[in-house]
């Protein structure tokens, strides 16, 4: 296949062609059956036909019984997602494409519990599809380059891991700085490992056009790194209400961001937010436009990522809240101890009460009817050891 350029430019004539698919009764009309998500997926791969890249042949045949097809000429197998970001994949086509028109009709986004919910599949099969579709967002953010008549650049921090209501850092969370670089027709950001003056430049080499002006507050990395080469205008800000009102563009993206995390998705883990932020910057470079078929577009042209990696880092769905907590683990292991002992315990107790109930009806029927109280008189406090009760009954005594 040829190579790819992205281009993210909008125009006035976008805004009004008619979308793919304006609703769920369209889009299941369209593509209902597997067979028609299967040909528009190749359409996508191909769009000017299909062309073997073995032998070059152009015709092929579908394998029957299976879901692939069969190059005419040289037999070369494939199927509609072979070489994609959905190779592999057991869910069929259709859940896919429900899955991208969810993504993708709501600014918000979509959750996985919303997600699996609506597919009829596990959290976990949810929070896969998420992830593969923000995959293709990603491999198509890498090519964005963020220009026009104004260029805003700024950088703030997004709490990661517990998080409670309106975004209140809990136990275990820890901040991330993520830098944005918005103008009127596209966005880029990243998670920075560090904010250097390095860091920054390479951010901007690889995103921010060189041929436009680059706004930014004044911070000694950006302007550092834009002494590189870009033409940069210093909006100095003495408060934070006073650098929204210099950078109005880039910090309404900023709440915008940090709103979608605590309310979408109540909270990611560090591996994941890059992968929002991708999804986030997406959203916005293809506003106006046929969201879901760029995004099958982006789909058919991303690599595929193996499903192992998928599954290894585990985010919010993965566990419950609490799970998550440093010590949640610790207190697990001394609560399995606490129980094996308790197990061990009672039994003991259970048999020695046993034996004094037997003891006493002996002596009760032999007629020695002192010993036999005797030793109903020792009942009381292994009963309240076995309820966990002897402070309590030492106390009364």
């Amino acid at each position: 296949m040829a190579g790819r350029t992205k281009s993210v430019a909008r125009t006035a004539g976008q805004n009004s062609r008619p979308r793919m698919c304006a609703n769920m009764v369209e889009l299941i009309g369209r593509f209902g059956s597997e067979e028609a998500c299967e040909l528009h997926m190749l359409s996508l791969r191909w769009p000017g036909g299909f062309e073997c890249p073995r032998c070059g042949h152009g015709s092929f045949a579908r394998v029957a019984g299976r879901r692939e097809f069969r190059c005419a000429s040289c037999s070369w197998q494939f199927s509609a997602t072979s070489g994609t970001c959905l190779a592999h994949t057991r869910l069929p086509l259709a859940k896919w494409f429900r899955a991208a028109f969810m993504v993708t009709r709501d600014a918000r986004g979509a959750s996985a519990q919303s997600v699996a919910r609506e597919l009829g599949v596990s959290d976990a099969t949810g929070v896969a599809v998420l992830r593969r579709l923000r995959t293709a967002m990603g491999a198509a953010q890498a090519l964005v380059t963020v220009g026009g008549d104004w260029v805003e650049l700024d950088a703030c921090d997004v709490t990661c891991g517990n998080s409670g209501a309106a975004g209140v850092a809990g136990r275990g969370a820890t901040d991330a700085p993520v830098l944005l670089a918005v103008s009127a027709s596209a966005m880029a950001g990243r998670v920075l490992s560090d904010q250097t003056a390095g860091t920054y430049e390479a951010f901007c080499a690889a995103h921010v056009s060189r041929r436009h002006q680059v706004r930014c507050d004044g911070h000694p990395a950006q302007t550092s790194a834009l002494a590189g080469g870009w033409d940069a205008l210093v909006r100095p800000s003495e408060s934070e209400g006073d650098s929204e009102a210099s950078l109005p563009a880039v910090h309404h993206c900023i709440s915008n961001l940090k709103a979608k995390l605590a309310g979408t998705c109540h909270g990611v883990s560090a591996a994941r937010l890059q992968e929002h932020v991708d999804e986030f910057c997406w959203k916005y470079s293809h506003r106006g436009g046929d969201e879901m078929a760029e995004l099958l577009l982006d789909v058919a042209r991303a690599p595929h990522v193996p499903l192992s990696r998928i599954r290894a880092a585990r985010g919010p769905m993965g566990a419950h809240p609490a799970r998550r907590e440093p010590g949640y683990k610790i207190n697990q292991r001394l609560r399995k101890r606490w129980e094996d002992a308790e197990r061990e315990r009672k039994p003991p107790i259970l048999g020695r009460l046993a034996s004094v109930l037997l003891e006493a009806a002996e002596r009760r029927l032999d007629g020695e009817l002192a010993e036999a109280e005797g030793l109903l008189d020792e009942l009381a406090p292994l009963i309240a050891e076995s309820l966990g009760l002897s402070d309590q009954l030492g106390r009364v005594a």
